[in-house]
């Protein structure tokens, strides 16, 4: 008997490209950030724009677990689609506060505007949009632009979501009982990416992506990446 199949998710590394030059093409931000969301509710493949890598490494490495923006707050608040993190944190509390003070302030940081996409009710993907102390803050209908574009992305997302490639891609993963990780993996070796990036992009260890890996090819009973893609490849034709 098959297993239930695991939730859909985005397909790694289009998704946030695509979001990102689109919200670098119609708002004025001076950097930003774009993800998919792990069913634990954690962001993962992240993909920056016009981001210092030393700041999206300072995040991850020590401030993402205090961040009031991170998306699994946001798991099960179906009405939060754009925050802006400074209405969360009352600027008198903001000088006690160990995010602001050494991480927002240090990295002249004036304000973050997080999006949150969801299909069928489920929290899939994130992008936020960085303003710094030398951007104003966004007016009125800079936030109505931003809603509406949210609202097209979040539409584009759930189609993509809902394709039929996508579809005959989740049948292969029901069909092989992949959990949700190692139809992740599946998904980024199918993109011809090595072990050492998809671990980047997954936020775990080489070491994980080898076991995730091992476990795929008994499932689908071969000894490789190639054989995993060809085996997809031939289920498409």
């Amino acid at each position: 008997m098959l297993a239930s199949q695991p939730a859909t998710t985005p397909n790694p590394l289009q998704f946030q490209h695509e979001c990102l030059n689109l919200l670098g093409s119609m708002m004025d931000i001076s950097s930003a950030v774009a993800y998919i969301v792990d069913e634990q509710a954690k962001p993962i493949c992240y993909e920056t724009y016009q981001m210092q890598p030393a700041m999206h490494r300072d995040y991850l490495e020590s401030y993402q677990q205090m961040d009031p923006l991170y998306p699994g707050r946001f798991r099960s608040d179906g009405d939060a689609n754009v925050v802006r993190m400074n209405d969360l944190v009352p600027f008198h509390q903001r000088c006690d506060n160990l995010y602001y003070k050494d991480f927002i302030e240090p990295w002249k940081v004036n304000d973050i505007i997080e999006l949150f996409f969801r299909v069928d009710g489920q929290l899939r993907a994130g992008a936020a949009l960085i303003l710094k102390h030398s951007e104003p803050q966004y007016r009125a209908e800079e936030m109505k632009k931003l809603e509406s574009l949210h609202r097209f992305i979040e539409f584009s997302l759930e189609q993509s979501m809902h394709s039929p490639r996508q579809l005959q891609f989740d049948q292969f993963c029901q069909h092989y009982q992949l959990t949700a990780k190692e139809r992740m993996v599946t998904e980024l070796v199918i993109q011809g990416l090595p072990n050492k990036k998809i671990a980047q992009l997954l936020c775990c260890g080489l070491a994980t992506i080898k076991t995730h890996l091992q476990h795929i090819f008994a499932k689908l009973s071969v000894n490789s990446k190639a054989e995993v893609v060809s085996m997809l490849y031939m289920q498409r034709q």
